[in-house]
């Protein structure tokens, strides 16, 4: 009985280690933020747009997120750099055109998909130094055109596309 029982705890804990290894080393996308699949995670010093990232978001857009049962506001994002320090990017008041060194880029609602209220940026801004905008593929994605910028230091991963059936 011990045995068995030994055998299923080691069993137990290799299983896991195994998990914890996989998510170092890729990253399962389940929402319409971008591309659905599996990502390789990549080694990366410098962000440039058009890369994929994985960061944690800030505590209030987690709050907001948990407060809107989109998930439990623990999670990491997954979206694309939009644009890096230095570069501009625009939220038209009236006609609520998003723009990235003003190239059109989509638009921005007052409210998601249930009804609920979304931060309101307007104006025009440049992603200060050690910042980046994180942005989706998805029109009616939470990301920057919502929440701004992100500091690098939040970063947890460049990725690429490895699967996307």
């Amino acid at each position: 009985m011990r045995k068995n029982i030994l055998m299923f705890c080691l069993c137990l804990l290799f299983t896991t280690g195994i998990f914890q290894v996989l998510s170092y080393v890729f990253f399962l996308n389940i929402t319409d933020s971008l591309p659905l699949g599996l990502y390789l995670r990549v080694p990366a010093t410098e962000f440039q747009r058009g890369d994929y990232i994985v960061y944690e978001p800030s505590e209030e857009v987690r709050q907001i997120v948990a407060s809107y049962g989109w998930g439990d506001g623990e999670h990491t994002f997954l979206k694309q750099i939009g644009a890096v320090a230095g570069e501009r990017y625009a939220i038209d008041e009236e006609t609520k055109k998003f723009q990235i060194e003003g190239e059109p880029r989509g638009q921005v609602f007052e409210t998601d998909a249930q009804g609920h209220p979304l931060p309101k940026l307007r104006g025009e801004f440049i992603v200060p130094d050690g910042h980046v905008l994180p942005i989706a593929t998805n029109p009616r994605s939470f990301d920057g055109r919502y929440t701004g910028t992100i500091p690098i230091a939040c970063i947890k991963a460049k990725v690429i596309p490895l699967w996307i059936p």
